[in-house]
């Protein structure tokens, strides 16, 4: 039966290019329509998790014809791809970055720094979950730690095996509110997702005992719905984090050292040297680490090399490309002398 009536669905998962949407009468599955394939330009333009969609049934087939405009959309740049990017979410309302308390994929300054990139580019607001609390006796002061990272974030340890912080994760999914788990394979996300549903949606694999590292369990993301009306979607784990970011974004995560920065004398300092640099100041007097410093002027380069990309219709991009990441790794060793020689 055909459809003339536009209807509005919420994508629930995605497959490739099928996709599941919630219907008024249950889950169905749903395709894209060849005319708005044509419209396409990019990977954003496609549906993903949280997208509220524009379809119509055709004999049976629900056709999605176009996206509703996204209040947020939590993406990274795609693995091995200079370019592309790939989207996680759409439409959520916290972006939850999981890390792991156990000894095998553990807590990371550096790690963490780059997923809150992903979390302040996505529009949504970030909260930081250290899971596994049951496994790691020092637990408090790894939260300590992460305070010192995560600047005015609220920081959640909890563990979902024996349930110790799940209600404090609960209060952000009240009144229809959306989350997504983003972090590395192993964490516990899956598990986390199960213990939020109080039943085994997700399949989990235990740790492996010759390191302790948990398993890659989802393939897939999936939009489930909570006992408070709330939503959260389960990812699967990112191998390779490299933000799909803007310059704020990493400045909201360095935010002790773009504050300082625009006390530099040139508007255009890069930090590395130059007269008159106030981060550099502060780097000597002890009050950025080194270890901060250097991670926030890769992640800088690293943005500019992207850009630098996107907008390269030359033909030699890959070569330059290349050349940039060479100069890059150089750059990155002359910094490190540099911070040496700042702290003599």
């Amino acid at each position: 039966m055909y459809s003339n009536n536009l209807q509005t669905y919420r994508v629930i998962e995605r497959n490739a290019n099928r996709y599941k949407v919630q219907t008024p009468d249950g889950i169905r599955t749903a395709q894209l329509k060849g005319s708005f394939v044509h419209l396409i330009q990019d990977k954003q333009g496609y549906p993903c998790v949280g997208d509220w969609i524009e379809a119509r049934d055709d004999n049976n087939i629900i056709l999605i014809e176009s996206i509703k405009k996204r209040k947020s959309l939590v993406s990274r740049k795609a693995s091995g791809e200079a370019t592309v990017q790939q989207t996680i979410a759409a439409n959520v309302d916290y972006t939850f970055i999981v890390m792991g308390l156990d000894g095998g994929r553990n807590y990371s300054d550096r790690l963490l720094e780059r997923l809150l990139t992903v979390a302040w580019n996505s529009g949504a607001t970030p909260v930081v979950i250290l899971n596994k609390s049951d496994l790691n006796e020092d637990a408090e002061l790894v939260q300590m730690q992460a305070e010192t990272i995560a600047l005015g974030i609220d920081i959640i340890t909890c563990s979902a095996l024996d349930g110790t912080g799940i209600n404090d994760v609960m209060t952000y999914l009240a009144n229809g509110k959306v989350g997504v788990f983003i972090g590395p394979s192993g964490v516990g996300k899956s598990t986390l997702t199960n213990t939020l549903l109080q039943y085994q949606a997700q399949k989990t694999n235990g740790l492996r005992l010759q390191d302790m590292r948990g398993r890659h369990t989802t393939s897939s993301s999936y939009l489930f719905e909570l006992e408070n009306g709330g939503f959260i979607v389960d990812t699967s784990g990112i191998k390779e984090v490299q933000a799909w970011a803007n310059g704020n974004d990493i400045d909201s995560v360095f935010e002790e050292i773009s504050l300082v920065a625009q006390d530099c004398k040139y508007r255009n300092c890069q930090h590395e040297g130059e007269p008159g640099c106030a981060v550099q100041k502060e780097l000597e007097a002890g009050n950025i680490t080194p270890e901060r410093y250097d991670s926030y002027l890769n992640l800088k380069q690293e943005h500019a090399f992207l850009e630098r990309r996107k907008n390269d219709k030359n033909s030699n991009v890959e070569r330059r490309y290349d050349k940039d990441m060479s100069k890059l790794i150089k750059t990155s060793l002359s910094r490190k002398e540099l911070v040496r020689q700042a702290m003599r």
